[in-house]
């Protein structure tokens, strides 16, 4: 019956006014937290989803600053004046050229790395088909080295993801020379492989590469963002 009493009394405002308001203040704030505590996340993933390419520039600029390394963004490859393809990052290491290819997926990804086709679960539990993306990069850096002669050895291709992907397998999936990684581990990996006992590409070297591949650079370069990019 005290606690009764006591509660009747904070909830009414003749007799206790200001604790009346205090509990009322109260459970807002707690409303609010608990509101934003539901709606924040979900505002995340939208904000990510519809800004995933940017977030990825800013993450590959900050290796590159970091480290001094060239970054080449939204190159496309053309020959006679026919695209052959679009590349969304060339990073330039110390020992290796990084391919990097941008995608979001809404949900998980499944597959082997000699497969030409992976499996992707949406997050409402639909299953679809799709290309290997690892594939798909690897040719784009066979088609790079084809058009500016730079023996194939110096490429690695890298697809990143978004963090909140899952991938089954995944410690199965890279390569010596292919990766497929999420956004927070990229400087790991590139960093990783820069570590390797092979020489570093001399100033000249790496100048040629640049301009090499800067000259394929034109105004008409843009994001490319289609169906097998985003799920």
């Amino acid at each position: 019956m005290k606690i009764l009493n006591v509660l009747q009394d904070i909830f009414d405002p003749n007799a206790n006014p200001l604790g009346f308001t205090i509990t009322i203040v109260g459970i807002c704030l707690i409303a609010i937290v608990l509101l934003f505590l539901m709606i924040f996340p979900l505002a995340k993933r939208h904000y990510t989803f519809k800004n995933f390419q940017n977030i990825y520039y800013k993450s590959i600029r900050k290796i590159a600053d970091l480290n001094d390394y060239y970054l080449i963004n939204n190159l496309v490859i053309r020959n006679n004046n026919q695209l052959v393809c679009r590349i969304d990052h060339v990073l330039f290491g110390d020992k290796y050229i990084y391919v990097i290819k941008d995608r979001y997926y809404r949900g998980a990804i499944s597959g082997n790395k000699e497969d030409s086709t992976w499996f992707f679960y949406s997050n409402d539990g639909r299953k679809y088909e799709m290309e290997n993306p690892m594939n798909i990069n690897e040719k784009r850096v066979e088609k790079l080295s084809l058009v500016t002669q730079i023996d194939p050895s110096f490429f690695i291709s890298i697809v990143i993801i978004n963090d909140n992907c899952v991938i089954k397998n995944a410690n199965e999936l890279n390569k010596e020379n292919s990766f497929i990684v999420s956004r927070k581990n990229l400087k790991k990996i590139i960093k990783m492989v820069e570590k390797r006992d092979v020489k570093r590409m001399d100033q000249k070297q790496l100048e040629y590469a640049v301009q090499d591949i800067s000259r394929l650079y034109g105004k008409h370069s843009y994001a490319d963002t289609t169906s097998e990019d985003i799920y």
